[in-house]
């Protein structure tokens, strides 16, 4: 990590990867790096390199880590057999565990989005629900959620545990309640009880959330105005 606490904190995002005229590229949605940069610090986008030398080099420049949303992580990164609704990317998973375990290894604070959110369940030994029962109730639509617990989650929210807010939702895979990471806990639950946000302890912010706070005017920059605090102040 670089010395000096004068300039803006460094944010490392992972990207989606996707076919576009037949050619594998890199991609992100600009809302990620939008709302980085809003809140005051430098997005730095990570492609999905293969060399576990090269993670490591990236990360040392990096003040915090966002793990985005995106495509299903390969079920057999947590010992199962594909869901036939189960939508994989080629590339992407394998990277991304490499690099949300390095990141987890360094003490640099974490935002895990969506898919990210269900990353950090499992490289800490969590498994996930491959296909909702409810999927319609949780895909493209929003509904009603609880902090039910005190931490990163409360403290980017500026809410209470008890407190209820509204959040978006895309998606239709979740955390599995009944088998979460090691020293994973939860923090905030949709009204059906699906897992919305989960922690890790310690003083150091590992927040991963199901929803999408870069979509989100109201409570979203609350999320990434701590990321760049917590980023700040571990340098």
């Amino acid at each position: 990590m670089a010395n000096g606490n004068s300039r803006l904190p460094r944010i490392l995002l992972n990207m989606a990867v996707d076919v576009v005229n037949n050619r594998e590229c890199e991609v992100l949605i600009s809302q990620y790096a939008d709302r980085v940069s809003d809140s005051g610090a430098i997005p730095v986008l990570m492609p999905s390199i293969e060399k576990k030398e090269l993670i490591e080099s990236l990360l040392d420049i990096a003040d915090g880590v966002i793990l985005i949303g995106g495509k299903d992580y390969d079920p057999r990164l947590f010992g199962e057999k594909p869901h036939p609704e189960t939508n994989l990317s080629r590339k992407r998973p394998h990277f991304d565990f490499a690099f949300a375990t390095a990141a987890l290894r360094r003490d640099v604070p974490i935002l895990g989005i969506c898919a990210g959110c269900q990353l950090l369940n499992i490289i800490t030994g969590g498994n996930l629900i491959q296909h909702l029962d409810n999927t319609p109730e949780h895909r493209f639509t929003t509904h009603g959620a609880t902090v039910t617990d005190s931490g990163f989650f409360s403290r980017a929210l500026g809410l209470a545990p008890g407190s209820v807010l509204t959040v978006n939702s895309f998606h239709h895979q979740a955390i599995d309640a009944d088998r979460l990471g090691t020293g994973v806990r939860i923090t905030g639950r949709a009204f059906d009880g699906t897992v919305e946000a989960i922690e890790l302890p310690g003083p150091r912010m590992v927040l991963g959330v199901q929803f999408h706070p870069e979509r989100m005017d109201d409570i979203g920059p609350g999320f990434f105005s701590l990321l760049r605090e917590e980023a700040r102040s571990r340098r």
